[in-house]
């Protein structure tokens, strides 16, 4: 279950640094408009949630807390996005990596009282 959040979430972040690839290096308008805050807390929220992606190679519970503290911060700011599947990747993701987390420590825990260890 953790290797299937890291793997869902890795894909969201690959497919966040495509489309920002493709910004930095494309073709500017004509006209570039600035952005309104709403949009520049978009952006913050999905940084947020990206680096919960990386810290979830490491600290995977750390870091689904980040993803899904992230997402809470984008559909806080555009709720309607909660109807988008792919921005929903961070919350799948972290809820796998939460539930891994969490089976992990109960088995740990029945490992331990089988042996009749004091946790």
């Amino acid at each position: 279950m953790r290797w299937a959040g890291r793997l869902v979430a890795t894909f969201y972040l690959a497919f966040f640094l495509f489309f920002l690839l493709a910004q930095v290096f494309g073709r500017e308008p004509d006209e570039p408009k600035p952005l309104t805050s709403v949009e520049v807390g978009m952006f913050i929220a999905i940084g947020v949630s990206q680096i919960g992606v990386l810290l979830c190679w490491w600290k995977s519970q750390l870091g689904a807390y980040v993803m899904l503290t992230g997402w809470v911060g984008l559909i806080a700011l555009q709720w309607f996005l909660i109807f988008n599947p792919f921005f929903g990747l961070p919350a799948v993701a972290g809820v796998l990596l939460i539930v891994a987390a969490r089976r992990e420590r109960i088995s740990a825990g029945a490992a331990a009282a089988a042996k009749g260890c004091p946790q």
